[in-house]
């Protein structure tokens, strides 16, 4: 079994990032959070710092045989081998994937890469 974490952006987020003052740049000033997302979602490990560990949330339980069946799984189903937790979107870039064991993984642009990853940050 592997937990799946990813970031959540808030609906206030998304009105700012569209509003007339927002724009990518200013949001990611104003909400940390979203600063987190747009460096992994673009760079994925090599924009990841440990300090964004809290801005993730558990989403989902994957009942898979590796990682790279985590990814499957989290794109293509069978959905019986999800336990959602709370909302979420397909697994890409930026996401983090934990084993059983507690090391961490965070999707990047070609395959997985071992991080820190203090899910109670």
């Amino acid at each position: 079994m592997y937990t799946v974490f990813q970031i959540q952006i808030s609906d206030e987020i998304y009105d700012f990032v569209n509003s007339p003052e927002g724009g990518h740049m200013e949001t990611a000033k104003r909400f940390p959070e979203y600063h987190a997302s747009m460096e992994t979602r673009l760079r994925g490990a090599e924009g990841y710092k440990p300090e964004f560990a809290k801005h993730y949330d558990a989403v989902c339980g994957i009942d898979a045989e590796d990682l790279e069946e985590v990814f499957h799984i989290g794109n293509m189903g069978p959905e019986e081998k999800i336990n959602r937790i709370a909302p979420m979107h397909s697994i890409s870039v930026g996401d983090v994937v934990v084993d059983m064991i507690g090391d961490a993984y965070i999707v990047d642009s070609f395959g997985f890469e071992k991080i820190d990853f203090d899910e109670v940050a």
